[in-house]
């Protein structure tokens, strides 16, 4: 185990399961306490807190609809109580409908708007006053690379998520000066246990990745560490894509 997030309290959202379980997992393997949210996976979340427990770390469950900013206050709080201050906050917590937008009824975006955007800008509102009056802190948070290329499948969810992108990016540039790094890392299609697809559709798929093949919750731990390190404590306001070569752009 290393230590370089030894004395940090990591929150990370989405965390009872696949990439956010990863992310908690690599982060308690670097010393860091884990608060680990969820929503609706409580029996997963007891799992995955366990096995961070078998690592020697602390960690501490967390339920919150982030979409509702009072439900994120009341997390806030909670953890500040048990845990102590929020040093970093990786969002991996999401929503989307794989569908044509003519598809849906009135108003029936609003959910993936108010998870994948709203829910950014309540954890924002929330945790980085905090991390001002510390003087640093790390925010990052997940989109999938929908958000940068448009997928007509994902209409609504990459929209959100681009909104995320420019938020980040001015959210960086006002807290900046308290030493605060804002960043953003964007997903290409991740090979996880909720993909459902034919060998004939996924083949299709995976020609599309100049790497041939698709990613794996254990590609990005690695770019969330470096991240959450003081090795990233001049890069800010950026939005990182690890897609396995997928898109390329500038």
């Amino acid at each position: 185990m290393g230590k370089s997030l030894s004395g940090r309290t990591i929150l990370v959202t989405g965390a009872a399961n696949r990439i956010g379980k990863a992310i908690a997992i690599a982060a308690a393997n670097e010393g860091a306490t884990i608060a680990l949210h969820y929503n609706q996976s409580a029996e997963q979340a007891l799992i995955t807190a366990k096995e961070i427990e078998e690592l020697g770390s602390r960690v501490t469950c967390f339920q919150a609809n982030i979409a509702n900013l009072e439900d994120v206050q009341r997390m806030h709080k909670a953890i500040h109580e048990q845990l102590g201050p929020v040093f970093g906050v990786i969002n991996n917590a999401g929503y989307g409908q794989m569908k044509s937008f003519f598809d849906y009824e009135p108003n029936e975006w609003k959910l993936e708007i108010d998870v994948c955007l709203n829910g950014v800008l309540n954890l924002a509102y929330t945790f980085v006053p905090s991390m001002k009056e510390q003087q640093e802190g790390k925010f990052i948070t997940i989109v999938g690379d929908s958000a940068r290329t448009g997928d007509r499948k994902l209409i609504v969810s990459a929209a959100a998520r681009n909104g995320v992108i420019s938020f980040m990016k001015s959210l960086a540039q006002e807290v900046g000066r308290q030493h605060i790094q804002c960043n953003t890392v964007s997903l290409g299609l991740i090979d996880q246990d909720n993909l459902q697809m034919g060998e004939d559709m996924y083949r299709k798929i995976v020609k599309r990745y100049p790497l041939q093949r698709l990613g794996k919750a254990e590609d990005i731990t690695g770019m969330m560490q470096f991240l959450l390190s003081n090795q990233s404590d001049w890069i800010t306001g950026q939005v990182f894509s690890i897609n396995g070569g997928h898109s390329m752009l500038g």
